[in-house]
């Protein structure tokens, strides 16, 4: 078995785009756009918005944001969500 050295895992993250550079969807204005990277939260969660077309590398754009909620439209279907939910789909801008 061999080890890495930290730098040559340092090295490796580096160069994946979507680190250090994604946000919320909830972070994200009226007519942005946005490309998912990741979601976080529960097993559950998870199947849920990837059931509703928020997989890895979709597009995403906002319809609209307001305390009420956030309006996407994701795949040319639009789709209501919390803030909550909102908070763990992460996108690359």
């Amino acid at each position: 078995m061999t080890m890495e050295s930290p730098r040559s895992i340092d090295r490796d993250c580096s160069d994946d785009s979507s680190v250090g550079s994604s946000v919320p969807v909830a972070f994200l204005k009226k007519g942005e756009y946005g490309k998912v990277v990741n979601i976080s939260g529960k097993r559950e969660i998870k199947t849920y918005l990837e059931g509703l077309g928020f997989i890895r590398g979709t597009s995403v754009r906002i319809i609209n944001n307001d305390s009420s909620g956030h309006i996407l439209e994701v795949k040319g279907s639009r789709i209501a969500i919390d803030d909550g939910m909102a908070m763990k789909i992460m996108v690359s801008l």
